[in-house]
């Protein structure tokens, strides 16, 4: 069965995307039809484990829970990327046979206003054929071994701080590895 713009398939997914987030909102809506978009263009199924696919999330906004609980990936399990890029996009990599899409929002990167309340926006964004509402691009990903999903490939002590640092993420200064907070600087400051 083709999972892109079946009805129930949609309300299932949305249902489980609602849960997770809290309630339904345009960007639960726009991210569980993205989310469920780019599974059936990849032969990828739904309510599945699945070990071969790795999402990079460009917001961190609705949006990317209504990806996270459709597809499965999460932080945990080193399948869902926070890339930080304040994009209404993600990018979808299948592990197995190197194939990726990176998506976009049509209507989030339009630069005419509609004049429609949310509750209108989610109803257009629910009738709307996928094809209408995305931009979906082959891409290549990127991908250093240390962020494949599975146990830590590379661990050190930072020589400033001695806390481990693992999977890759050191800055090497002066023949020595610091982590990123001690080197560049960190979100925190100890009281």
């Amino acid at each position: 069965m083709n999972i892109i713009d079946n009805k129930e398939i949609f309300e299932e997914q949305l249902e489980k995307a609602g849960k997770f987030h809290g309630d339904i909102c345009g960007g639960i809506v726009i991210g569980t039809k993205l989310a469920i978009y780019v599974l059936g263009k990849l032969g990828m199924e739904l309510n599945q484990k699945n070990k071969d696919l790795i999402v990079f999330l460009e917001i961190d906004r609705c949006m990317s829970d209504a990806v996270q609980a459709v597809t499965g990936c999460s932080m945990g399990k080193r399948s869902l990327k926070q890339m930080n890029y304040g994009k209404f996009a993600a990018s979808f990599y299948k592990i197995s046979t190197g194939e990726a899409f990176r998506v976009t929002d049509v209507d989030a990167n339009s630069k005419e206003k509609r004049d429609e309340t949310t509750e209108e926006m989610i109803e257009r964004f629910k009738k709307t054929p996928s094809d209408e509402l995305f931009s979906l691009q082959p891409v290549e990903i990127i991908l250093d071994e240390n962020e494949l999903p599975g146990s830590p490939r590379d661990k050190v002590f930072c020589a400033s701080c001695n806390e481990k640092i693992m999977d890759g993420k050191q800055i090497i200064m002066g023949g020595k590895s610091f982590c990123k907070s001690c080197a560049e600087g960190s979100y925190y400051r100890i009281l």
